[in-house]
């Protein structure tokens, strides 16, 4: 990174300081149900990068990919010195960053976290200098073409998705609590919507606290999809009892099968969602279907997880025997 940069850089920061930079976007948008949302500017910078960083690597055949597509928008001209800084802040991500998963790796929970908690300088954050760096090199280049485009578009989805999901969200969580045996939050859980991110399009850590992030740009996420997925990705952390009860049932049937206590977790997100929509005259599908992922993903789990966990959704099994009856079906 030049030094000539770097002296731009001093300047477009303190602009930066002065304007109604990430202090601003990091005021939620939203809250819906102590589910409070963000469109904040260093998570969003934080991911983008991610996912540009895989989007410069060939696409590999059965080969996973831990990143999203990049979004389909208008193309940018940088100039040289710009596109110097930015191709630099890619490279390092492509190094340094993005072969780690998002959802599964514990440093880029710390990243995420310290993100979440810094100020619009980055001067508190807990993070290496080296991606301090990074982020502030890009930073200016990121608002300059993208930021407000990627702003203006998350706080589109958020005020669609928090205003239909509070007209459902009591009734819902009162049956998902009730199914998982747990309270509902008492203090607000941060979802943070990035333009571009995981592959998956959302993820949640649990530790040090909830913390959820979903991607804007992901189609499948659109409509009443978005409320599906903000009680699927707060389950994750109000689901132990659940899957606990799932594994050892399994483990008792001598069956281990991958990612079972997942499907469930999505299934009865979905399945109550769908119930409750229903009530109100509207007709959905769940993620599970609408998106064929049951199919794709999981098929020999699809009729087990349907004829056991349906039960236990609608109140005629209990956790122990939804569990059991589960682990029998299981091939």
């Amino acid at each position: 990174m030049t030094g000539g940069f770097n002296i731009k850089r001093a300047v477009a920061l303190l602009a930066l300081m002065l304007s109604s930079g990430p202090a601003a976007a990091d005021t939620p948008v939203a809250e819906v149900s102590q589910l409070r949302i963000y469109s904040a500017f260093w998570q969003n910078l934080h991911h983008f990068l991610y996912v540009s960083a895989w989007a410069t690597r060939p696409v590999v055949p059965r080969a996973p990919r831990l990143a999203m597509p990049l979004p389909q928008e208008p193309a940018v001209s940088l100039t040289a010195e710009e596109k110097a800084a930015w191709d630099a802040a890619v490279a390092y991500y492509d190094g340094n960053i993005a072969s780690k998963n998002l959802n599964f790796d514990n440093g880029l929970t710390r990243i995420k976290v310290a993100l979440a908690d810094a100020d619009e300088a980055l001067g508190n954050a807990a993070i290496e200098e080296a991606l301090r760096s990074t982020l502030l090199e890009a930073a200016p280049i990121y608002r300059k073409y993208w930021w407000r485009d990627h702003d203006a578009a998350n706080r589109s989805w958020i005020a669609l998705v928090s205003r239909q999901t509070s007209t459902v969200a009591a009734p819902i969580i009162e049956r998902l609590t009730a199914l998982y045996g747990v309270q509902w939050f008492t203090t607000p859980v941060r979802v943070d919507v990035v333009r571009a991110g995981h592959s998956l399009g959302a993820y949640t850590s649990i530790n040090p606290r909830p913390h959820i992030v979903v991607a804007s740009g992901d189609s499948s996420y659109g409509g009443w999809a978005g409320t599906e997925m903000l009680f699927h990705e707060a389950s994750h952390a109000l689901f132990d009892n659940v899957r606990l009860a799932i594994e050892s049932a399994a483990k008792a049937a001598n069956k281990q099968p991958r990612d079972l206590w997942h499907v469930v977790l999505f299934y009865i997100a979905g399945e109550l969602t769908r119930q409750q929509l229903a009530k109100n005259g509207i007709e959905y599908r769940p993620y599970l279907y609408a998106t064929g992922l049951f199919d794709k993903a999981w098929p020999a789990l699809r009729e087990p997880v349907e004829g056991a966990v349906r039960p236990f959704v609608d109140g005629h099994l209990t956790l122990d025997r939804m569990a059991a009856e589960l682990a029998h079906a299981l091939p």
